[in-house]
């Protein structure tokens, strides 16, 4: 499907910015990227908690809300549901169960990419919200890094815990937080860092990269003039300078098709099919509400071909 990683990553950082880290099963299932929250679970940074989902769809039929319930086969507990098309259904429990994110696993992959491992270990100071990674110099100067999530709507626990554990002016914070949020609230002399900009996932955790400019206040946090495709997998919109764009069920289909031709052309026939529209349709009553992003993003002959332009194409190992 290509490169996972940095979408695993950006809805990784969502999801811990989530009530409770949780995300139902039929939300990971109809996503359209299954291997994205598969590889989080091979991590462990995601996992199925004990907790039954209200309402699934039904796996077989993908037609209405079904209640999953445990059920017993000797020793054994199981997981079905009753489907008014399907009747009794068999449920695994990837598919009954709430999913759910491991903020503490984050925590400890930052602990082991920042080198603090084993001389610091990791600390949970704010219930399910900040944890202590370690102190480390940047420049003679001693500092104390954190990792953080949900922390705009903790902040006066998180100022506190801050005070507790780090000199004054000498905490970082890496987190999936808000900036522009934290920077308008009681935490704003504080140094924030999304995890984002400094974090690469890979096979056996995060890789941490310019650090080091944050810190120093050379690099901005919040200000972006990327342009790409990066978030369409996980917020359904388009990076223009910086600015989202919003994109339609179908126009996110249109632009699937053309990613997983990983920059090769596609004609109007398969992406008929795909969108399930005519094979003569216009293609102008397409794009006339996304003018901005087709212009940026996709290019077209006059045989009926479409392809991704070659900057916005995911490269593999992202």
């Amino acid at each position: 499907m290509g490169p996972i990683n940095a979408p695993a990553l950006t809805e990784l950082s969502r999801l811990l910015e989530q009530p409770g880290h949780q995300i139902f099963p039929d939300a990971v299932w109809v996503s359209g990227q299954v291997e994205v929250f598969k590889k989080l679970r091979d991590l462990e940074a995601l996992s199925l908690t004990s907790e039954l989902s209200t309402g699934v769809l039904c796996p077989d039929c993908m037609n209405g809300a079904i209640q999953p319930e445990h059920t017993a086969h000797g020793t054994r507990i199981g997981i079905r549901a009753y489907c008014g098309e399907c009747g009794w259904v068999q449920l695994s429990r990837e598919r009954a169960c709430l999913w759910q994110a491991n903020p503490a696993k984050v925590a400890e992959w930052l602990n082991l990419a920042l080198g603090l491992k084993p001389r610091h270990s990791v600390t949970e100071v704010v219930k399910g919200v900040l944890w202590h990674l370690g102190e480390r110099e940047y420049k003679r100067h001693r500092h104390s890094l954190f990792f953080g999530c949900q922390i705009a709507v903790n902040q006066a626990y998180v100022g506190k815990a801050l005070n507790q554990y780090a000199a004054p002016g000498a905490d970082v914070t890496i987190t999936t937080s808000d900036i522009a949020e934290l920077q308008q609230g009681t935490l704003n002399s504080r140094v924030f860092v999304p995890l984002g900009a400094v974090a690469q996932l890979r096979k056996a955790g995060l890789v941490i990269e310019n650090l080091e400019s944050y810190v120093d206040g050379l690099a901005s946090v919040v200000a972006s003039n990327e342009t790409s495709l990066r978030l369409m997998e996980t917020k359904r919109v388009a990076l223009i300078d910086g600015n989202e764009f919003p994109l339609s069920p179908q126009v996110f289909k249109f632009l699937k098709v053309l990613l997983e031709a990983d920059g090769d052309e596609v004609h109007k026939r398969q992406i008929a099919k795909a969108l399930d529209i005519p094979e003569n349709f216009r293609f102008a009553d397409i794009k006339k509400r996304h003018a901005d992003v087709f212009n940026t993003f996709v290019d077209l002959d006059k045989k009926g071909n479409f392809w991704v332009l070659p900057d916005y194409v995911f490269v593999e190992g992202g």
